[in-house]
């Protein structure tokens, strides 16, 4: 059985109020009812805990009496366009999977059947942050759903790297995680696979990676939900692995002009006097590859920053390798950052 369907098996005796909580946090919009041999014994969906309540059960009630116990289900072993046909005739938009004992392997959705491949290598978005710095903007929504152009910039970052073949989204949530959801789905009118993972309680950006573990057996892409770019995401991950890096970070070159003059001394001795210099600096990028196995360096359920991680893996001897970023980049943290990012859509500037 895959790590990832573990999270969607219940068994009978679980009440509407568990079963809520499960379906909350996987957001699958379905869990499958099982006995203590991971034989499947039914299904219980959004809907049906919605009809049920309007029917006068409680959330203390067992979910033993709602569930559809006359499924549609298949076996493991057909073929894709066997299972593909078995949907669309049936009109279902997910099938669990079951071996020759009846027992729940997998679940597939019907993205996954009619998407094509893709690349292996998952994008994880991080997208709870509360955007406070953005003001009363962020108040109705999440930053990340905050319009560039004509649409969110979450909708230009999935844009983004779906145009070079990654098409497998998970998407961290915590601040108005529902707005998120209820805009992408599954990810399948915008022609990608979207899973979501949401945080409880706030636990930085690595906290938010742990959580997306199940999805990354492959090296993955980081992109704080606040990033807008064009950059070759292919390139980024092609330098990667060609290194045999750990953790690779994106780095935007940042000048600044000193507007006074400079001087380099030694004990009360002047040596050198420049007049105004520009000093630059490599600063993060916010957008990562990281390797599966630096996911053990971060600890579960607790608040950690990825800058956390980086250092972490330093300090264990992993390789972590700067990719410089040359297109087009903005990290829509502030008012004045968000304005001029679609003042330059606006000007065709990009």
């Amino acid at each position: 059985m895959s790590n990832k369907i573990g999270t969607l098996l219940i068994e009978k005796h679980y009440t509407i109020k568990q079963v809520l909580k499960v379906l909350d946090d996987t957001a699958k919009g379905i869990v499958l009812v099982t006995d203590e041999e991971k034989r499947l014994l039914g299904t219980i969906t959004d809907g049906d805990i919605r009809r049920a309540l309007l029917e006068g059960k409680t959330l203390e009630n067992t979910i033993e009496e709602i569930m559809k116990t006359n499924c549609v289900f298949s076996s493991v072993y057909k073929s894709k366009e066997e299972l593909k046909e078995l949907m669309i005739k049936r009109a279902i938009r997910q099938l669990p999977l079951v071996d020759d004992d009846n027992k729940v392997i997998d679940m597939v959705t019907i993205n996954d059947l009619l998407l094509p491949r893709g690349k292996e290598n998952t994008v994880v978005i991080m997208a709870g942050g509360l955007g406070t710095r953005l003001k009363n903007l962020t108040k109705e929504i999440p930053k990340p759903m905050l319009n560039v152009g004509d649409k969110p910039i979450i909708h230009h970052i999935i844009d983004n790297f779906k145009k070079y073949g990654y098409n497998k989204i998970v998407i961290s949530l915590n601040y108005k995680a529902e707005i998120i959801e209820n805009y992408f789905q599954d990810g399948f009118p915008f022609g990608v696979k979207i899973n979501y993972v949401r945080e409880r309680e706030r636990l930085g950006t690595a906290g938010g990676i742990k959580l997306a573990g199940s999805y990354l057996d492959y090296p993955f892409f980081v992109v704080n939900g606040d990033i807008y770019t064009n950059m070759n995401m292919q390139d980024m991950m092609a330098f990667h692995l060609e290194n045999a890096f750990d953790i690779t970070v994106a780095v935007r070159k940042y000048c600044y002009d000193v507007p006074y003059g400079v001087l380099k001394v030694e004990g009360n001795e002047v040596k050198t006097l420049e007049e105004k210099p520009t000093v630059s600096y490599l600063i993060n990028g916010g957008i990562y590859c990281l390797n599966p196995k630096v996911l053990k360096y971060i600890p579960k359920g607790e608040y950690f920053e990825i800058t956390e991680l980086i250092n972490t893996c330093i300090n264990n001897k992993l390789r972590v390798g700067s990719y410089e970023i040359v297109d087009y980049w903005m990290d829509i943290g502030k008012l004045e950052d968000y304005h001029r990012v679609n003042e330059e859509i606006a000007a065709e500037k990009i």
